[in-house]
């Protein structure tokens, strides 16, 4: 109670502050004109950062011609005005300073489809990486690499990422517990959901994939590997506006996808929306191997997993922004996502005693579904209260829900290879997930070179899992007690934080955050109360430092400590099939675990180097150093995670693009991964 004092304190004395604060920003207005004079109405005018052309803010002029762009960082940009029946023009490259306020560009005069003007081309195009102070940023939009892909392909080329496409997980730098979010907003996926979704989102619908590996304090501190933010392509062109793909290709078997992307946009509304689906057949083999001694014997056994595989992914997503007045913004976004992916399997197990052949299980045309569908749905909120001073609120709806039925047809053999008998299993697994959570953030500018931010967040979730395994017998579907249960799990986290960021001049930036988080979760089944009961608070600072050493060259910084809950899947000691031999089961057990992360780059021209270290306690390892518990009477061996006392990760990455000549480019990417675990 004492510690929540002081908090609030801090948070009240943030507050003040920020409202002391003066705009270092600048408010850049101006007018698009006929030749003649006139004004032109919902003239597309766009900020273009001077560059590399990218785009930093779209606005429709009004009725008279005028169009204003408020809380512009210092900096060098261009404007560029399209209209239909127009030629596009382009002003000089101006400069934002410190203390500018108010930049009037004046009148921009635009000609004629049939007058003549000297085209303006811009001939700068980003690099397919870019290191920036916290993140490195893949630039996916018009990348020949990435055509016809997905999000998930895309990530396999990033430097510094691997994919686990066999459990399901993405690491980055070495660290695996990713979150992902879409155009800034978190998505709270199940880690299980995440590599179909990924795989189910098409690279066409994709401007470009930040890797922040430094979240700031404003992002929840869950997992130790940072955020993966995916910035969907908008357009913001006025009227109705559109692109759409199709892709078909031939891998171990046929793959596809095909999408579309519109958006409406007026002087008061902006209606936009995106839908893919994407198709891919696979084949996936795996091979298991354990021995261990028994009553003065050596049991060996030999399995393996071949799957036929389909994964069919239908994405969605629309919404609407309103522009009440000139300060003030409301938005209704409405997502969802069907994943089913659909396998039909050849498993199978040789048991040895001391090398010699004792039994055979074979296991033919196993199927087995794993679908996921969600939908989420969010009001957002923000209002300018002066340049650079904004409140934003935000209000979202999460629904999960995973059908994993499944049916095992078993025949086992003895050592002669001859017929001993048939058995005959039917599991299932029903997941549905809810997700509730309310935040809300102000920021503000502090004198000439600061940037304040403060907020508070509330998460409420909640985990039903039902867990079944069912036996044939005589034509019959026994439950097997054992083996079936129902769990439910209650997590909340409450959460407040500040930073600040100052830039001391044009070459330094320096941020500071800190973030306090209270998690309560409850794991219990329906005969069982409080099989997992845990509260629990703790702060998580953050720092970076960037200095821009001259125009090619540049160095970053920066520090964060971070928390890994385990998931449902960790806790819940339900079981899952790998093979006829090999279980997986929750570990209720588990610990959080708390990470401390450093790392530094430095980048010339588009060449990148990164190097960071990570000392993490309580480490929980959900594949690759499993605890087993073995079963020496069924001769089956149970796989849980576990908590490691500590690990440290070293990691190196180079970022070596090469242009061969003017038609052939490359992108090398080269990772060192140090790794040591107690």
């Amino acid at each position: 109670m004492v510690f929540t004092t002081r908090l609030n304190g801090i948070c009240f004395l943030l507050l003040f502050v920020l409202s002391q604060g003066s705009a270092q920003t600048a408010t850049v207005k101006g007018a698009v004109h006929e030749m003649n004079g006139n004004p032109l109405q919902y003239v597309n005018v766009l900020l273009l950062n001077s560059s590399d052309t990218s785009l930093v803010k779209g606005v429709i002029s009004d009725s008279l011609g005028n169009y204003q762009f408020k809380n512009i960082e210092k900096g060098k940009y261009i404007i560029s005005a399209t209209l239909t029946g127009f030629k596009q023009s382009f002003t000089k490259e101006f400069e934002i300073i410190s203390g500018a306020g108010e930049f009037d560009l004046g009148i921009l005069n635009l000609r004629n489809t049939d007058l003549q003007l000297k085209e303006v081309t811009v001939a700068a195009k980003k690099p397919m990486f870019e290191q920036k102070q916290d993140r490195t940023i893949i630039n996916v939009k018009n990348s020949i690499t990435s055509a016809g892909g997905t999000a998930l392909e895309v990530l396999e080329k990033s430097p510094g990422v691997s994919v686990n496409r066999q459990d399901n997980s993405i690491a980055i730098n070495g660290k695996s517990g990713v979150a992902v979010m879409i155009n800034g907003k978190i998505s709270y996926m199940p880690a299980d959901a995440l590599i179909q979704f990924l795989s189910g989102v098409s690279a066409g619908n994709i401007e470009k994939i930040e890797l922040i590996t430094t979240p700031p304090s404003k992002y929840d501190a869950g997992g130790n590997g940072g955020y993966i933010n995916i910035v969907l392509i908008n357009n913001p062109y006025a009227g109705l506006n559109g692109s759409y793909f199709l892709t078909a290709g031939y891998g171990d078997r046929p793959l596809g996808a095909a999408g579309l992307n519109f958006n409406y946009r007026s002087a008061k509304i902006n209606f936009y929306g995106n839908y893919s689906f994407n198709y891919n057949h696979t084949i996936q083999t795996s091979t298991a191997f354990t021995q261990f001694a028994r009553d003065g014997d050596v049991i060996t056994n030999n399995s393996f997993s071949d799957r036929d595989a389909i994964m069919q992914v239908h994405n969605l997503r629309m919404g609407v922004d309103f522009q009440l007045d000139t300060a003030t913004i409301v938005g209704v976004l409405l997502s969802g996502y069907n994943s089913r992916w659909s396998m039909v399997a050849r498993n199978g197990a040789t048991i040895s005693k001391n090398n010699v052949m004792d039994t055979t299980i074979i296991m033919v045309d196993n199927p087995e579904i794993n679908h996921w569908q969600n939908i989420t749905t969010n009001l957002n909120f923000q209002h300018s209260f002066k340049p650079g001073s904004v409140l934003y609120f935000d209000v979202n709806y999460i629904y999960y829900k995973d059908d994993n039925p499944n049916t095992y047809y078993t025949d086992y053999f003895n050592e002669a290879s001859k017929f001993l008998y048939h058995e005959v299993l039917k599991g299932g697994k029903l997941t549905p997930i809810h997700f509730q959570v309310y935040s809300s953030d102000y920021k503000t500018h502090v004198g000439n070179n600061g940037v304040l931010e403060a907020g508070a967040k509330m998460t409420l979730s909640d985990f039903t899992n039902e867990d079944s395994i069912d036996s044939l017998s005589q034509g019959i579907w026994v439950p097997n007690t054992m083996l079936t249960a129902t769990y439910l799990l209650k997590e909340n986290i409450a959460a407040a934080y500040s930073s600040i960021n100052i830039r001391p001049n044009d070459k330094i930036s320096i941020s500071a955050g800190l973030r306090y988080e209270y998690t309560t979760s409850n794991l219990r089944t329906i005969d069982s109360a409080n099989i997992v009961n845990r509260k629990y608070g703790e702060l998580f600072p953050t720092f970076t430092f960037s200095s821009k050493i001259d125009d090619k060259s540049s160095f970053n910084i920066s520090y964060s400590r971070r928390i890994t809950r385990p998931t449902f899947n960790d806790l819940a000691p339900f079981t899952i099939f790998f093979d006829p031999k090999t279980f997986y089961s929750g570990n209720p057990a588990l610990q959080p675990a708390i990470a401390n992360a450093i790392q530094a780059g430095y980048n010339f021209k588009n060449f990148n180097f990164t190097v960071s270290f990570t000392h993490e306690t309580n480490t929980i390892d959900n594949f690759y150093f499993q605890t087993q518990r073995l079963d020496t009477v069924n001769n089956i061996v149970y796989l849980s995670a576990r908590n490691f006392k500590s690990e440290q990760y070293l990691t190196a990455g180079f970022s070596l693009p090469l242009v061969v000549s003017p038609w052939w480019s490359m992108q090398n990417n080269i990772t060192l991964d140090w790794r040591q675990i107690n």
